[in-house]
């Protein structure tokens, strides 16, 4: 990794420059990364490079005004000036009694993965799959690929006695595509996942080769007819945007702490259909490529989110607790996992009268109630319990809450994104339109 730096040693640092600028409490967060990166580039391996990022943050408390800043340096002048400037905008802020650090806690390190890039194997498995999409899929552009390996060293520590550091390497690989023939064109699609080593050929990782498959089939789309309300079967890869809006609207610090979240005084009732199971798993074994700690200064711990339909923790941080009173949540609500059903993907299509499998969804962040709407891209008519065409320009409409409320099937299958495991899911009630 280059020089070797003592994460730990300019956290501490950091930490004395805050106290000696004045504050009364401070926090201090440093991180080096380096990766090394392969591109494929409209079907042709272009580039190999490495990067390397450092960032260090310093929070500073003075009574319970709070500041802090970001910088990309951390020689002792550069420190110097950074505490002074947290401290300054920490004694012109506003009073804030939720302001806090966490507690004591003796140093902990944790190491994860490799800590050097395997550059024969990375090149070998980016070729193969080049060869591979030509050869299985000859008319889908490989727009760009990037396969990568990071490494580097995560350190928190504070001025109560937290300390955390976290060595860890792992690969990630994304892949967008699209596919042309002629002067039809479909539209374009991508997937990727992260994982520890490279023992799985790449068209393996998350959806790929299937969305590689469905490209092909995208090349002539048209809107569905009318309007109707109707099913959804919602794939892994559009899965996790809808859990990511539910923790938006309805679990994740903005809403609990304006109160706006519908399920601000629901923890412990039943909130979705009992089929839902929601961990949060950055301690494993469903989850790879997990994390150690959480930003504001815990023990990342695993813990259920949505358990059989009910609600068993917010997603909250630290300050969203002393805010609102409400557990923080002790995972920090990352490295989410979604228990499989037991209803195989083919009997789920088979149930449906009509409907979409809705593979991508776009549209914009749902409202504070859960209403959205958007179009549904890469996706694909259902009736009468068959697959029948892809569809394009058609529009999806219905409640975030609703949509997991109605879940009828969760599928037996998953895809593993190394930092995230989904199914496929049915419901119903939602409202499709075309032109």
């Amino acid at each position: 990794m280059g020089a070797v730096i003592d994460g730990m040693g300019v956290a501490r640092e950091a930490l004395a420059a805050l106290k000696a600028a004045g504050a009364d409490k401070a926090s201090a967060s440093f991180s080096r990364g380096e990766q090394n990166e392969l591109n494929v580039d409209a079907g042709r391996m272009s580039l190999y490079r490495s990067t390397v990022n450092v960032s260090l943050s310093l929070g500073a408390l003075v009574g319970t005004r709070k500041g802090s800043v970001s910088l990309n340096k951390y020689d002792g002048e550069a420190i110097r000036q950074a505490a002074e400037e947290a401290v300054s905008m920490a004694r012109s802020s506003e009073s804030d009694p939720a302001n806090d650090i966490s507690p004591a806690r003796p140093l902990e390190s944790f190491e994860h993965g490799p800590s050097e890039p395997d550059n024969e194997a990375m090149y070998r498995r980016l070729k193969e799959f080049v060869d591979y999409a030509a050869e299985r899929y000859p008319d889908t552009k490989l727009e760009q690929c990037i396969l990568d390996f990071g490494r580097g060293e995560s350190c928190y520590a504070n001025s109560n006695g937290a300390e955390f550091r976290d060595r860890s390497g792992s690969y990630s690989f994304s892949a967008m595509f699209t596919t042309k023939r002629g002067e039809r064109a479909s539209s374009f699609n991508y997937s990727g996942a992260s994982h520890r080593g490279l023992d799985k050929p790449l068209k393996d990782w998350g959806s790929i080769d299937l969305l590689m498959k469905q490209s092909t089939e995208q090349l002539d789309v048209d809107s569905v007819e009318g309007s109707f309300s109707g099913d959804l079967i919602i794939t892994p890869d559009c899965f996790g945007d809808f859990i990511s809006y539910m923790d938006s609207v309805y679990i994740g610090d903005y809403a609990i702490i304006t109160g706006a979240s519908p399920w601000k005084d629901r923890l412990g009732q039943e909130v979705v259909s009992p089929l839902l199971s929601l961990r949060s798993e950055p301690n494993g074994p469903g989850i790879e490529i997990g994390y150690s700690y959480t930003g504001d200064g815990f023990r990342a711990e695993n813990c259920p989110i949505i358990e059989k339909g009910v609600l068993k923790n917010y997603s909250i941080g630290f300050y969203a607790s002393n805010k609102t009173g409400k557990a923080r949540c002790p995972s920090g609500g990352g490295a989410p996992v979604v228990d499989a059903g037991d209803t195989p993907f083919e009997d789920m299509v088979r149930s449906v009268k009509k409907g979409l499998l809705l593979a991508r969804f776009s549209g914009g962040s749902p409202s504070d109630n859960g209403d959205f709407s958007g179009v549904a891209k890469n996706s694909y008519l259902i009736e009468d319990g068959k697959i029948v065409r892809p569809v394009g320009e058609t529009m999806v409409a219905g409640n975030v809450a609703e949509i997991l409320k109605n879940i009828r099937a969760v599928s037996r299958e998953r895809v593993d994104y190394g930092s995230a495991l989904f199914p496929w899911v049915l419901t119903g009630g939602v409202n499709i339109s075309g032109k």
